[in-house]
């Protein structure tokens, strides 16, 4: 198969969520304590670390909000009207 990216941006929802799975896991493994020490020490890297947990958060909120015994626009509505009470926030 191609790259993660291409994984990604594949029309296919179990390959892009695959994607994102390995992705996750790769970044994961990068955020180690010495790059959030540094990162704190810093206002740019402060500013990271906050863009980090925002998207994080979302993830998380999009994971739960997403019930699929629930119909699907109840789910996208749930998940927008989430992402526009953060706004300003991440």
């Amino acid at each position: 198969m191609g790259s993660g990216l291409q994984r990604m941006q594949s029309d296919d929802p179990l390959k892009r969520a695959g994607a994102i799975a390995q992705s996750i896991e790769e970044l994961a493994d990068l955020l180690r304590p010495e790059v959030i020490r540094a990162a704190r020490a810093d206002a740019n890297g402060r500013r990271d670390l906050d863009r980090i947990e925002y998207a994080l958060g979302t993830i998380g909120k999009a994971l739960i909000l997403t019930d699929y015994s629930i119909d699907q626009e109840k789910d996208i509505d749930k998940l927008k009207a989430f992402r526009e009470s953060q706004k300003g926030m991440g």
